[in-house]
């Protein structure tokens, strides 16, 4: 069950998140809720790329992406996803959840 929509929330999430994100030396662990599912992850900042790594779907469903400058590369559910960083529409979240 894949939706890009998802792929391109978590990023727009995940993009807006506090910059500590990016230097921090550990990774920095989260989760939000979508369209009533939950999804769990960690993001990491490599050089100059962020990698979001996590699961859906009660750890089910699988997903990394990469993020940066320019594109989101990666895979959701063993699929592979891709688009450019300036589709990600900015979102509004609360300590984490996304609203529907």
């Amino acid at each position: 069950m894949f939706n890009s929509s998802f792929a391109i929330t978590a990023a727009a999430l995940l993009l807006t998140a506090p910059a500590a994100v990016a230097n921090a030396a550990e990774p920095d662990a989260g989760s939000f809720t979508y369209q009533g599912v939950k999804y769990d992850y960690t993001a990491e900042q490599q050089g100059d790329v962020k990698v979001l790594k996590g699961s859906a779907y009660a750890g089910k469903v699988p997903f990394e992406l990469r993020v940066n400058k320019r594109t989101v590369t990666g895979r959701f559910n063993g699929r592979p996803v891709s688009f450019d960083v300036k589709d990600v529409k900015p979102i509004a979240s609360k300590a984490g959840t996304l609203a529907d």
